[in-house]
This record gives structure tokens, C-alpha cells and sequence, in this order.
């Protein structure tokens, strides 16, 4: 069984040394700022994955076996740390404490492949949410998600995913979170999703947020050939009064919500309203695939993580089943 921490409590930021971090310090940095004493902890986390040995031992001539015990390989080690990884550690730290100045922000260097690392680290220390960014950032290339940022939204069960997109200020400025925007299909992760934008919302008055709920074509002809009652226009209505329900009882007031029903491909609707759309988030739900493993990514998730580049997307786990 998953258990899912409070969300938006205890952040987790993988941090590499390549320079892809500072739009994920400034959303951490602005979200923490938003959410104020509800963050309880902000960790920076380097994972060296075994680089430093490729750097700095290539023509050391020392067996295998022992390189690790070794005296010569700790100094080393500790070199590297010191020399090449904490100062990418301090300049990140130093971007969220310009948006953030009173949080307190650890930071801890590991070894090892880093997604099943940070996975591992996630879930031993009970955060509830991972702010990384993709490995490309490119307009054109956005859409790719590195190997390290799909194996941690494919492994982790635990915690919500948040990936700044393209749009995001690159040197990790603060930004506002005033449109948000939810696909709702009625799934747990859907509806967890909802509740986890109705937190924010509870932190910024002054936002609106679009529930979004996008009906397959194919159901709607069948519907028709078949006179069926209630149509599917009318259970996704259903569905976005269930998203309602879930804000109000929050505290969130009905005028500063919206609601969508409209034809399509999901993925593709939900890619080109939130491309379209002036939303600063996307928050999108995984699915349950079997209460035996760790809860992962759905098809249609999988194709907004894959194709929404632009935006910042926040992937969201729900409650353990």
C-alpha cells in the first residue's frame, strides 16, 4: 500500500550539475512562498551516479574491489563533492532563497542510479513533492522527458511530481499562480488532483480554475445510436459537479471556477486547452493500475507529459487505495 503524505509539505529537488534546475528552484521556490509555513522542509539532492570515478580515477591503477574502501578514492570523493557539485547545490539553494528567503533548505549528496535513488530517498523520508525539470528545455525539443524524470513519474507512488515547462522563466524567477487548470475524468487520481489545486487556491485569492472534462467521440455516437440516458455529456457534467463539490467543501468559492465539457481525443484536447489556455499549472492525475504496485502513469497522462512542453505540469498521486 501507497501512503500518501500531506501534500505540499516536504519538497524534494534533484538537483544535477548540467544547469537544468533553476526554473524548478524558482517554482519551488514561489510555491513555498505561496504556501508559507505549510512547507515544512525544502531538500536539494545531487545524485553523483558514479561520475566522479570516470573524471578523476581513469589512470589510477588500483583494483576494482577495493576502490571503494579505498582512502585515495574517499579524498577523492570528497573533492569532487566539494569542488564541482556543492557549489551547483549553493547557487540553487541561493535562487529559492531569493523567492523564499525564510525557508530552511538542506542539501545531500548520494550515489547510485538517480532515479531509483531519489525514489528510494522520497520514500524513506516521506516527501510529498518532487519539483525536477525535464532534460531539454528547448522550445522545439521540450516535449522530451529525460530517462531520470520518467523513471521517477513510472516509480514513484508516493509524492507529486511537478515539472516546470518552457514557459517558465528560465533563471528561476517567482512567478504567480493565478489559472490553473484540471482534467477531470473522475478517477482517483483526477479528483486528487483537484484537491491538491484546491490547496493552492486556498493559499492565492485571487485564482480561477478551469475543470476540464473532455468526452471520446466515439462515446458520444454511440450514445446517440443507442438513445443511451444519461448520455456522456451528461456524465461528464456529473464528474466536473463532483470537482466542484471537492473545491467548495475546501473553502473555495463556485465564482472563481469554470467548467469545460468538449468532444475530442483526451490527450488532445487536453494538450491544446492547456497550450491555448493562460493556466500556470496543469494538474494532471496518475492512475491506479493495481493495488500490488506502485502507482504510475496513464495513457493519457503519459501523452500531455509527453507533448505539453510549454506548461508547468503538476503530476499528482491519489490517496493509497
Amino acid at each position: 500500500m501507497v501512503q500518501k503524505v500531506e501534500p505540499l509539505t516536504k519538497f524534494l529537488l534533484p538537483i544535477d550539475g548540467k544547469g537544468t534546475y533553476k526554473a524548478a528552484c524558482g517554482l519551488a521556490g514561489s510555491l513555498a512562498a505561496v504556501c508559507k509555513d505549510r512547507v515544512k522542509e525544502i531538500t536539494l539532492l545531487h545524485v553523483m551516479a558514479g561520475r566522479y570515478l570516470s573524471t578523476h580515477m581513469a589512470n589510477i591503477d588500483i583494483r576494482v574491489d577495493t576502490v571503494l574502501e579505498s582512502d585515495l578514492f574517499k579524498r577523492l570523493k570528497e573533492d569532487f563533492i566539494n569542488k564541482q557539485i556543492q557549489p551547483v547545490l549553493d547557487e540553487a539553494a541561493e535562487i529559492i532563497k531569493k523567492i523564499y528567503p525564510e525557508g530552511h533548505i538542506d542539501s545531500k549528496v548520494k550515489d547510485g542510479k538517480p532515479s531509483r535513488v531519489i525514489i528510494d530517498f522520497v520514500k524513506e523520508n516521506e516527501y510529498s513533492t518532487i519539483v525536477m525539470q525535464r532534460r531539454c528545455m528547448d522550445p522545439v525539443k521540450g516535449s522530451f522527458i529525460g530517462s531520470v524524470t520518467s523513471g521517477i513519474l513510472y516509480g514513484n507512488g508516493s509524492c507529486s511530481v511537478y515539472i516546470p515547462g518552457t514557459d517558465y522563466p528560465p533563471d528561476g524567477s517567482k512567478v504567480d499562480f493565478r489559472s490553473l487548470l484540471v482534467p477531470v475524468d473522475g478517477s482517483p487520481g483526477s479528483l486528487a488532483a483537484v484537491e491538491e489545486a484546491a490547496i493552492l487556491m486556498n493559499f492565492v485569492p485571487e485564482a480561477r480554475i478551469l475543470l476540464l472534462n473532455v468526452v471520446d467521440v466515439v462515446d458520444i455516437a454511440k450514445a446517440a445510436e443507442k438513445n443511451l440516458w444519461p448520455s456522456p455529456v451528461q456524465e461528464a457534467e456529473g464528474i466536473l459537479e463532483k470537482a466542484v463539490k471537492i473545491l467548495t467543501s475546501s473553502g473555495i468559492e463556485r465564482d472563481r471556477m469554470d467548467k469545460k465539457v468538449m468532444p475530442g481525443d483526451p490527450a488532445e484536447v487536453i494538450v491544446s486547452e492547456a497550450e491555448s489556455s493562460s493556466a500556470d499549472i496543469v494538474f494532471v492525475g496518475r492512475t491506479v493500475r493495481s493495488p500490488f504496485t506502485d502507482i504510475i502513469v496513464g495513457s493519457v497522462a503519459r501523452a500531455v507529459l509527453g507533448r505539453c512542453a510549454k506548461k508547468t505540469l503538476a503530476v499528482i498521486t491519489p490517496e493509497a487505495q
